[in-house]
């Protein structure tokens, strides 16, 4: 019999499905009611090596809006569901798979992304990926 954190924690999981599989088909500005307005979104190693934090929905959405025009296509996979005791926190391995437009360089990278919830929605998005990555496939062929 599934227990009331298990039923969380799974509806937590098809939040976090929902988030990726809008963002690889394309539609990432249609996330938005599966995030909270006060999301926290945390990326260590963003561009140039710089920590980059977002505080909100909104400015989340709109960062998102300037960060996907650069891929011809880009796709999330989740490879690894980490649960945790607190039936809000899910810790997740994933890969993507996409391209560059301004390069054509291909895009596949690993993440370890620690996500929190509320309320079935997701309130923060803490992802780490190999910075390496980005550098190379954005820098133009020389």
């Amino acid at each position: 019999m599934a227990t009331t954190d298990d039923v969380t924690r799974k509806s937590n999981l098809k939040a976090v499905q929902q988030v990726f599989e809008l963002i690889s088909t394309g539609r990432s500005a249609e996330v938005g009611p599966l995030l909270t307005d006060d999301l926290y979104f945390e990326l260590p190693y963003g561009p140039g090596r710089k920590p980059l934090e977002t505080k909100g929905r909104d400015p989340f959405l709109e960062q998102n809006a300037k960060t996907w025009p650069a891929f011809t296509r880009f796709a999330l996979t989740i490879e690894q569901v980490h649960e945790l005791v607190d039936p809000n926190k899910l810790i997740l391995e994933y890969t993507s798979d996409g391209e560059i437009k301004s390069t054509g360089k291909p895009y596949r990278n690993r993440y370890v992304g620690i996500f929190g919830f509320r309320d079935g929605r997701i309130c923060e998005w803490h992802e780490f990926h190999n910075p390496d990555v980005p550098a190379w496939a954005f820098r133009p062929a020389e």
